[in-house]
């Protein structure tokens, strides 16, 4: 999408399609900058624009707590266009829609709007690169909700005690917790057979996860993998 990044990947499907632009800031960190528009109806087009972290410090720490590999997840996600508003002072707007018969200009024109939103983004941590990415994704998860960003998960919690804010990990780590053991003590008991194999598999989901986070609480308070 912009010559500084080093590589396009996409997909098109019939009412839908997508496509990225990647920007390496350092070995086995990259910024994905993430094109996705939807068909609403016959007539208009949703395109809307995402940020992604992939850092091989954050997903090595996690693949260490889980036992498996997870590289080729994404650390981090958020809503370019709510991330923007919010550091611009102004109301997040709902995302553009185009007609559907849109010409190549318009298009370009609500692209160059969301590189351009990109670019703030990062100008007000400091610029783009390896030495501030610890200071936007800290803010991004601690704006989780307003950027549009998942809601808490283990990769949030690495990712914030890998940039240095154990504090901030072990909150989201209790956070998630809290989760689990309401969801798990929330599951109805099963009346058929149905609903017991989805009784069993939500119980044995959440036993992993409550497993991973106790792992990883052992280590942040070991401090021995940092």
């Amino acid at each position: 999408m912009r010559p500084a990044t080093s590589h396009r990947v996409g997909w098109a499907g019939r009412r839908d399609f997508s496509f990225e632009s990647t920007r390496a800031l350092a070995r086995n960190v990259d910024f994905v900058e993430r094109v996705d528009a939807l068909q609403i109806g016959n007539d208009s087009w949703f395109l809307g624009m995402r940020g992604e972290i992939y850092d091989g410090r954050v997903s090595s720490f996690q693949s260490h707590v889980v036992g498996f590999d997870i590289s080729k997840s994404a650390v981090l996600d958020f809503d370019v266009l709510a991330a923007s508003s919010v550091l611009d002072g102004a109301t997040i707007p709902d995302s553009p829609r185009l007609n559907i018969e849109a010409s190549d200009a318009e298009i370009a024109c609500q692209l160059e709007d969301y590189c351009r939103r990109i670019d703030r983004i990062w100008s007000f941590f400091g610029g783009a690169d390896i030495e501030t990415l610890a200071k936007l994704a800290t803010w991004m998860i601690q704006k989780r909700r307003t950027v549009e960003a998942p809601s808490v998960e283990l990769s949030m919690i690495c990712a914030a005690y890998i940039y240095g804010e154990t504090e901030l990990s072990l909150r989201l780590l209790a956070e998630l917790e809290i989760e689990w053991q309401e969801r798990l003590r929330s599951e109805l008991q099963p009346v058929d057979g149905n609903d017991t194999l989805t009784f069993q598999l939500t119980q044995a989901i959440g036993a992993a996860a409550l497993a991973d986070l106790a792992r990883l609480r052992r280590i942040i308070d070991r401090t021995d993998f940092h």
